[in-house]
């Protein structure tokens, strides 16, 4: 990434970068490298005038946007996740498919990003923070000790004074103040994983969503130790190959106490466990990726024979993968 005069800032997963802009050729130019061609239209008078101060730390972005004219902006690839957006002054209108939605000054809203097709800054200042929608599933998944069955999906507009958008303006002014070029490596990758956790968290447990229930039922007892950790190395390895005897190597058991520790707690085995993640990790992907195919993304899950692949996925979702896909085309 690069800061105000072309300078290069890049800490492994942390980054700070400056944009003053007062010119669309010369803004689309900084941000081609993050997020491919930008469509950018100026605000008052066909002016342009925006300072942005932008953090990555560990996978969430904070940015801090002043515009004294506004602007309108299409991105060809969209992020990937979650924002929360700070309205201080001004106003936000977006289009999500063909319908329009517009906030003024002093709201807070929680915006599927890969879904908005424009986003159109009136005159003011805001914050945002963003999420990664693949951090966001993998932690609702732990939380839940379970595949994820549909998207998350957040309440739109939301209070100031919740509880989210609290933690996410202290994690946005954390990241922002503290996390600039300059910053020694050590220090910044020590506490990259830590900053994002607690950005996660903010979202998902401050923020309504249609989870937040299943958060809250209080479950007769935590899985055993050993289930715990074997969940966790399924999801952080789904995409390798690996057999129940991997997972209960890692779980410290035996096969057949690990098999009857998921009986018992999750009403399944390890490794139907272990697919029912895999299909989550493909529709995700077909949901959100425009540039790999269905064959390639079901490959990269570890489902080898195609076939049997589209009858299982039918089985678990009701739909073909083909059919998925062509849910992400329509949304664009």
């Amino acid at each position: 990434m690069f800061g105000e005069k072309g300078e290069m800032v890049d800490v492994a997963q942390i980054n700070a970068e400056l944009f003053i802009a007062s010119d669309t050729h010369e803004l689309a130019a900084q941000l081609r490298p993050l997020c491919g061609d930008v469509a950018i239209k100026p605000g008052l008078n066909g002016q342009l005038d925006l300072h942005m101060a932008s953090s990555l730390v560990g996978g969430p972005i904070a940015n801090q946007i002043r515009t004294p004219t506004g602007l309108e902006l299409r991105f060809e690839r969209p992020f990937d996740g979650y924002a929360l957006v700070l309205l201080h002054e001004g106003g936000l209108r977006t289009r999500i498919g063909q319908q329009e939605h517009v906030w003024s000054a002093g709201a807070c809203v929680v915006l599927d990003a890969t879904k908005v097709s424009e986003w159109q800054w009136h005159a003011g200042s805001y914050e945002m923070l963003l999420v990664g929608m693949g951090d966001v599933a993998q932690r609702l998944s732990s939380l839940l000790e379970a595949p994820l069955t549909r998207s998350v999906m957040f309440q739109a507009e939301v209070s100031p004074e919740s509880e989210g958008v609290r933690l996410g303006r202290a994690v946005m002014h954390l990241m922002q103040t503290c996390f600039g070029p300059g910053v020694p490596g050590s220090a910044a990758m020590a506490t990259a994983a830590s900053i994002r956790d607690v950005a996660v968290g903010a979202f998902l447990e401050g923020l309504p969503h249609n989870y937040a229930d299943r958060l809250l039922v209080k479950a007769p007892g935590p899985s055993p130790r050993h289930i715990r950790s074997a969940i966790e190395y399924i999801h952080a390895h789904a995409r390798d190959s690996i057999s129940v005897e991997d997972i209960a190597n890692v779980a410290g058991v035996s096969v057949r106490a690990l098999q009857v520790g998921f009986a018992t707690f999750k009403s399944t085995t390890p490794m139907a466990y272990l697919k029912r993640v895999r299909l989550e990790g493909v529709r995700n992907e077909l949901l959100h990726s425009d540039y790999v195919s269905v064959a390639d993304v079901a490959m990269h899950w570890g489902f080898k024979h195609l076939g049997m692949f589209a009858k299982v996925y039918r089985e678990a979702f009701g739909e073909l993968p083909s059919q998925t896909r062509r849910i992400r085309i329509t949304r664009r």
